[in-house]
């Protein structure tokens, strides 16, 4: 699914007609045709908020790098798309680490692997939403009508989208939650 797709959807919602007859014959080589048209433009932008909000809240991406720290400190900002961490590791063992000021702290210098929580970097509307492909696009789609409706201060249409985004979020969120092992009871 492409971000092109996700933004149809929600020009489709929010009855914005005219943006759906642009994006339809739209190509990659085209895309230059829609600088200047606002909509479309505030629609990207929303979308990558929806997208970090959606991985730091109800569809966990980890990512984990291998660190060597200096001063027992490690700066998170030199981790890709950081959202939070999640462990930290030195081999096998997982270590006590602590959060502050925007650096991760340790008991000693050393190499450890940190996994952390982190977005996709989405930078046209032709790159692909891997990390969506295990769930259906709606969540997404309307959350980026709620905040462009509250963006353009249409405060009904925006409640009635966000309590419709955060229950279909939530719902991926209590999908996870099933992913157990089976188990037999005997």
């Amino acid at each position: 699914m492409k971000l092109i797709d996700i933004i149809m959807s929600s020009c489709a919602l929010l009855g914005l007609n005219d943006d759906i007859n642009t994006l339809k014959d739209l190509t990659a080589e085209t895309v230059s045709s829609i600088e200047g048209n606002k909509n479309i433009e505030e629609l990207i932008y929303l979308s990558k908020y929806s997208i970090r909000e959606l991985c730091s809240n109800y569809i966990p991406m980890i990512n984990s790098t291998e660190i060597t720290t200096t001063n027992k400190k490690y700066p998170v900002k030199n981790l890709t798309n950081y959202i939070r961490v999640q462990n930290v590791f030195k081999g096998e063992m997982p270590v006590n680490y602590k959060i502050i000021n925007r650096n991760i702290e340790f008991k000693e210098d050393g190499t450890y692997t940190v996994k952390y929580l982190t977005y996709p970097e989405i930078e046209g509307l032709f790159d692909d939403l891997d990390f969506m492909s295990n769930f259906s696009p709606d969540a997404m789609v309307l959350g980026l009508c709620a905040y462009f409706s509250l963006s353009k201060g249409m405060f009904d249409e925006f409640n009635d989208f966000h309590d419709k985004y955060i229950e279909r979020a939530e719902s991926l969120k209590t999908l996870k939650l099933f992913e157990m092992p089976c188990r037999r009871w005997v």
